[in-house]
């Protein structure tokens, strides 16, 4: 493909990386050498979106890009590894002519840019990705109008739409908890007045394609049929302002463990109801772990909300949903079968909010659900769950135990807790259940209805009747598989959503950490994107990270062995998630076919380590930690949504959403460490974070920005920077200032590694123009953005010379 065919989009900053070696570059010499850790002063404001965009040859079919050299993108994306970057880094720099440092650096600088800017000073904007039309796929690959294939990069927003605003669905709360018919979402993911501030701060991180939360409770809470209008209506009004920010989005009907009131979130309290089950007495049933009754005050919630998949609420929740036509038959509820009723409903109500935001440029498409679950669909024994593929963790009751637990017996459960080398052991066994409540309205389970189990006459004991009811069709007896149900309704939804707007994606995730569905001739072909989601899962259930040793909880699952599975250092990091990502993108490739793929969700937890970070300051180990994830999407060239941008995020309570803190934006925004300078602290070391300034902390930061502008003293941005650095990084246009500045942004990166990646660009970007009007915030309130605004696509340079690498 020739140079001049290559249209840069989407980004100010353009950096050209297979021209640029560490050689010219000595800074960059490191395990990170193609994604330098570039600071704001070398970025103008105002990126306008995420999507790395390059064009593509019309000549190379999308169906034998593997075996074509010359196509700018290879499936084979793992073999982006360290090994070859170092190889086809030596090679560029033998072939590099000789010269001083200084020779090459002024070379670089000089060096012209589309729009006839240059590597420091980047003349006009790249394109928006609004300009290139509708977004549409060929293959595995987005597309934009013009034939640029797009990666797109962007967030969830929010994890606190997961939760009501009235009464507040924190939940580490139980206030109005069970009146689960009149709650309100009005103000998720954040209220109007506020949308400007945090839609141009995620323009400007360079994360515009939105993965947007909108749960079924918050459409559908008052009752079957009756949609929250005023919630949707709020709705098209943050969608209709996302163009002006170059952001896109889709919508993702997001649920955990089926819902809130089985420990979770997603669907409203009525659908318990209409399978028969008491919500209220799921606490002392065993049937779920809710955080927002279960937890005392004062006590750190455990990450136990996983293991509701097992209990009773949301496995049979999710069995009827799916398949209660088959193992419940006699389920029925308002002249429909249970599972007719609630699949009915479900995508009743989304195709109803897609009419609504049918006129959306902003909107390109739906998920047809978070994390499937297939409830009990499969289970091999219910006597055991295996350990392989479920959190065995704090109160784990068999299938069978949460059957007669839910029909009023008390039972000893086993009880288990963190260990290593297996991440769970069992510590003891506690009674469950000894007010012998029910969790059945009509006071009997429904799986002994159906002859699953029955009391042991002389006994009294819980027994099996039919071991493989749940794996085998009751009636002909023959094999089932979840993945048959799923890609049925899968059908259904995608047909019905298309139908009011028929170029909308299809967002498909598999079950978490399994293999994709297997696409059939018959399954639904159009429009389709798989949509898995990837974590580090040893970090996140024991929020750590030290840079040192991970491991592959994915081959560990599938039985490798610990040694194997086990990765040293921050290069040992990278490749362990670059592997494991690889085998979800080709597993997908194989089985769903060659459609596009996005990780839905990936992120890291910011309470890691004992939330040492949120006293320090330190956030290199985020940083790093985040950067190994990126870059193993990346090396993949994998679209992806980061979990997630939450608007409501304290160092308190996180997420406020059973435990978890994933935001890459916080009101507690942490302090750096206080360095000494001239024998004395710094002024800003006592500050206050931004929500103890102002509840209205972007007009304080902006009053604080002025103030600097104007001769305070505080020194917040780098070190003994004076007024002629600043007419430096405005850019003089002088060949000798731009290397004073290449060299200083060097010993700066030396010098502020352990600083807050939050503070760092807290007063950086005062010199830019912003073009987001007065409420582009710039930076502020972010965690470990190192690596979040650092160069994107870094892999791509050395292998592919035709591919625009952009920076956010």
């Amino acid at each position: 493909m020739p140079e001049s065919d290559i249209v840069p989009a989407t980004q100010d900053f353009i950096l050209d990386q297979a021209s640029s070696t560490p050689e010219e570059f000595p800074e960059l010499e490191s395990d990170v050498a193609f994604r330098p850790h570039l600071r704001p002063q070398a970025k103008h404001a105002g990126s306008f979106t995420s999507c790395s965009s390059y064009a593509s040859d019309s000549e190379i079919d999308d169906g034998d890009y593997n075996n074509n050299p010359d196509h700018p993108i290879d499936q084979q994306a793992p073999t982006y590894g360290e090994d070859n970057i170092a190889a086809t880094t030596a090679a560029a720099s033998s072939a590099s002519a000789p010269g001083s440092s200084a020779a090459k650096l002024r070379s670089k600088t000089q060096a012209r840019r589309p729009g006839e800017g240059t590597l420091l000073w980047p003349a006009g904007k790249a394109h928006d990705w609004y300009t290139g039309g509708r977004i549409t796929s060929h293959g595995r690959w987005f597309r934009d109008s013009q034939n640029r294939t797009l990666l797109l990069r962007g967030v969830n927003l929010c994890g606190n739409s997961k939760l009501p605003t009235t009464p507040n669905g924190s939940t580490h709360l139980s206030e109005g908890f069970f009146d689960h018919r009149n709650v309100c979402f009005l103000g998720r993911p954040f209220p109007r007045d506020q949308a400007d501030e945090h839609f141009s701060r995620l323009k400007r991180w360079g994360l515009t394609f939105v993965r947007l939360l909108v749960p079924w409770e918050a459409l559908e809470h008052s009752g079957p049929g009756i949609y929250d209008e005023k919630f949707i209506d709020s709705l098209i009004e943050l969608i209709e302002l996302m163009p002006k920010y170059g952001i896109k989005c889709f919508i993702d009907p997001h649920q955990d463990c089926w819902s809130r009131f089985s420990g979770g979130s997603g669907a409203p309290g009525w659908t318990f109801e209409a399978a028969g089950l008491d919500l209220t007495k799921f606490k002392v049933t065993g049937a779920a772990y809710v955080h927002n009754v279960n937890q005392y005050p004062g006590d750190s919630p455990p990450m136990v909300w996983p293991t509701n998949y097992t209990k009773l609420a949301a496995s049979t929740m999710f069995t009827l949903f799916w398949a209660g036509d088959m193992f419940a038959p006699k389920k029925m509820y308002q002249g429909e079968t249970i599972q007719q009723f609630l699949q009915n409903k479900y995508i009743a109500c989304y195709q109803h909010l897609a009419s609504r935001l049918g006129h959306l440029d902003a909107v390109v498409g739906y998920e047809v659900m978070n994390e499937p679950h297939p409830g009990y669909i499969g289970l091999k024994s219910l006597k055991r769950y295996d350990f392989n593929t479920n959190l065995f963790f704090g109160d784990f009751p068999s299938a069978l135990e949460s059957f007669a637990l839910g029909d009023g017996m008390t039972l000893p459960i086993d009880v288990w807790v963190k260990s290593w080398p297996y991440p769970t052991r069992k510590e003891r066994t506690r009674l469950i259940n000894v007010e012998k409540e029910s969790a059945w309205i009509d006071g009997e389970c429904l799986w002994k209805q159906h002859g699953v189990w029955s009391v042991h006459p002389k006994t009294k004991a819980p027994q099996v009747e039919r071991n493989d009811y749940f794996t085998k069709d009751p009636t002909s007896g023959e094999k089932v598989d979840f993945y048959k149900f799923y890609l049925e309704f899968v059908n259904k939804y995608s047909r019905a959503i298309q139908s009011v707007v028929p170029s909308a994606f299809i967002f498909v995730g598999p079950i978490p950490n399994e293999p994709a569905p297997v696409w059939g001739p018959a399954d639904h072909e159009e429009n389709i994107v798989y949509a898995p989601h990837w974590y580090d899962l040893h970090s996140i259930f024991s929020k750590t990270f030290d840079g040192r040793i991970t491991h592959n909880v994915q081959g560990l699952s599938r039985g490798m062995n610990v040694i194997s599975a086990t990765y040293f250092g921050i290069k040992g990091a990278k490749k362990n998630y670059r592997g494991q990502l690889a085998n979800v993108l080709n597993m997908g490739l194989q089985n769903v076919g060659p459609k596009p793929c996005l990780i839905g969700e990936c992120g890291i937890p910011m309470d890691l380590n004992q939330r040492q970070a949120f006293l320090s300051g330190d956030y290199g180990l985020h940083s790093k930690a985040l950067d190994a994830v990126l870059s193993a999407m990346e090396a993949n060239l994998l679209s992806f949504t980061l979990w997630n941008y939450n608007t409501t995020n304290d160092n308190t309570y996180g997420d406020h959403w059973n435990g978890e803190d994933f935001s890459i934006f916080s009101l507690d925004s942490p302090r750096p460490s206080p360095r000494m300078r001239n024998g004395s602290l710094p002024s800003y070391a006592s500050s206050a974070s931004l929500k103890q300034q102002a509840p209205g902390f972007a007009k304080e930061v902006m009053r604080r920005a002025a103030a600097q502008r104007v001769g305070s003293d505080m020194a917040l941005s780098v070190d003994s920077q004076d007024e002629s650095d600043n007419d430096s990084i405005r850019g003089t246009g002088s060949e000798d200032t731009d290397i004073m500045q290449l060299e200083k942004m060097k010993t700066r990166d030396e010098e502020s590694d352990n600083e807050s990646p939050f503070d760092r660009s807290y007063f950086r970007f005062d010199h830019e123009e912003s073009d987001g009007g007065p409420d582009h915030e710039g930076h502020v309130g972010g965690r470990a953005l190192d690596a979040v605004i650092v160069g994107f696509c870094r892999e791509l340079g050395p292998m592919h010379s035709n591919v625009v690498c952009l920076l956010p």
